[in-house]
């Protein structure tokens, strides 16, 4: 059978349903099992690879993860059809099955991102819970283990703001004037806009639940950006909560301004 003995890359891609430079690109960063090598420039391919791809694409699809994300789960994934070949709709209870058992840990980030992404898109009044869910991969009777409710989750998100702009931050090759970190974090900080004016126009109507968060935001980001500045010694603590305080105002003044 040609699956037995190899085939090439166009029959790959047209039984996996991935574009020739997609396969190319998940060799190229190891994604993909070896493939036999027949010349300098030519491989052949079997259908550990067809499978692969499937994975790669529910994941990629179904689940938003990075390809980096992918590589790490990848191998474990397709160990479970080492007793034969699973369809698409088998794959995605495996994966989801896969993700819900991988540790708590990992399906509250997935929740947590992905209502980020969200609210900060749709606003708070414009996503429900099967919006988040969808968004994460993650069934919705999954999401109560986790999160009594849109609330709840709304927050979570919010506070996570910290660690999303605090990962960019800490790839910045140079220090940061305090001028460049005023600049630097409300560029930062503005696609989550929404969602921090939302926690801002909240605590200012006196909403139980919103109290006190923008002040957790800000004392963390802060934290996050203290070992990015030029400032040192005991001048930096202040510095990066001024710049916090007037990135903050500056990037949330006109909307509460107008509202």
């Amino acid at each position: 059978m040609a699956q037995d003995q190899g085939f090439t890359i166009s029959v790959l891609a047209e039984r996996s349903g991935t574009s020739i430079p997609s396969i190319h690109h998940y060799r190229r960063i190891g994604l993909l099992p070896p493939a036999d090598i027949v010349a300098s420039n030519r491989f052949l391919y079997h259908g550990r690879h067809i499978e692969a791809l499937v994975v790669i694409r529910l994941l990629r699809e179904r689940r938003s993860l990075s390809l980096e994300a992918i590589r790490d789960v990848l191998p474990e994934l397709l160990s479970f059809s080492k007793d034969g070949p699973l369809s698409p709709e088998m794959w995605d209870k495996v994966i989801l099955t896969y993700l819900e058992n991988s540790g708590p840990g990992e399906v509250e980030t997935r929740l947590v991102t992905a209502a980020r992404t969200c609210f900060a898109e749709h606003g708070y009044s414009g996503v429900n819970v099967a919006d988040i869910c969808r968004s994460a991969g993650i069934s919705k009777g999954s999401f109560y283990r986790y999160f009594d409710s849109k609330e709840t989750i709304f927050i979570a998100a919010a506070r996570s703001t910290v660690d999303a702009v605090g990962e960019q931050l800490d790839k910045l090759p140079t220090k940061l004037s305090e001028r460049q970190a005023v600049e630097k974090l409300q560029n930062l900080m503005r696609p989550m806009a929404p969602i921090l004016l939302e926690v801002a126009t909240g605590e200012l109507l006196h909403q139980p639940a919103l109290i006190g968060v923008m002040g957790i935001i800000a004392t963390g980001l802060a934290s996050r950006l203290m070992p990015r500045l030029m400032t040192k010694g005991n001048a930096a603590k202040p510095a990066a909560r001024r710049i916090v305080d007037l990135a903050v105002t500056g990037l949330l003044r006109p909307a509460l301004q107008s509202s």
